[in-house]
């Protein structure tokens, strides 16, 4: 019975998994970041538009909105779906750019990594006061 219920839990983690980039074993479950914009007196900030900048490389990308709500002060920095944007173990500077009547009203510097299998922040803010 023991064995059985051993031989069930390795089967049942086993297949919450997946190979990553490099072979290693990697978890089923999709990774986002998303940074909330307030003003001084914390209504949330609606931009026109955002995007996010690799600054080594200057590649612009946008990250869609995953967190229901989205365009309500919520914007996504990045997710695993840009994994393949950063060099795996390297961590890389980005920035979120906020657009609202064609002004950048929020420049925002993140330090993200690739870690093999998903993105991973090494700082930046999760919440950022716009003036």
């Amino acid at each position: 019975m023991k064995t059985t219920l051993v031989l069930l839990m390795g089967i049942v983690l086993l297949g919450a998994c997946k190979k990553g980039t490099t072979g290693r074993m990697c978890t089923e479950e999709y990774r986002f970041f998303n940074v909330k914009l307030q003003s001084a007196i914390g209504e949330p900030i609606v931009l026109d538009t955002f995007y996010t900048r690799i600054v080594a490389d200057h590649t612009a990308f946008h990250a869609r909105n995953t967190v229901p709500d989205a365009g309500n002060g919520y914007y996504a920095v990045l997710s695993d779906g840009q994994l393949q944007l950063l060099p795996e173990g390297k961590e890389m500077e980005l920035r979120f750019i906020g657009v609202r009547s064609e002004k950048i009203i929020v420049n925002e510097p993140y330090i993200f990594k690739n870690n093999g299998c998903h993105i991973e922040k090494i700082s930046g803010k999760n919440e950022v006061t716009v003036p």
